[in-house]
């Protein structure tokens, strides 16, 4: 699995808080990344904890929220996603190594899966605000 540090972590990454100390975290300059392998594929958020002030692997997200852009994961940690999606150096550098240490060998980038529902919400959002203002009338 590697070589575990002082801290509970490996090859300088280490666990987070649990969900009880951080429910949430809210994430900038983020993706989405699938790994696959023969038994599962799972998708993670990769960016950067504004609160943690660190790069950040969610564990597998289990639902996505796009119209308050938010999901649960499998840790049950809720991931507030803000901004446009983008690359962080940190969460780039924590996903390689998380990738080492499971072995997952194939990745694939599904961000603009999100990017367009999150855009479709935001859209939907605006025109029932439009149908129901008094204009609209």
């Amino acid at each position: 699995m590697g070589t575990a540090d002082d801290h509970g972590g490996y090859l300088g990454i280490w666990l987070p808080p649990g969900v009880l100390e951080e429910p949430e975290v809210v994430l900038i300059r983020w993706r989405v990344l699938e790994v696959l392998d023969r038994e599962r594929r799972e998708r993670h958020f990769v960016g950067y904890s504004v609160g943690g002030n660190s790069g950040r692997v969610s564990s597998a997200i289990v639902s996505f929220d796009p119209c308050r852009s938010y999901a649960v994961t499998k840790s049950g940690r809720v991931y507030q996603l803000v901004g446009a999606p983008g690359y962080d150096i940190d969460g780039e550098w924590v996903w390689h190594q998380w990738t080492r240490i499971k072995g997952f060998t194939e990745e694939k980038d599904v961000t603009d899966e999100y990017v367009v529902l999150l855009e479709e919400a935001s859209r939907a959002v605006e025109n029932a605000s439009e149908s129901s203002s008094p204009e609209a009338e």
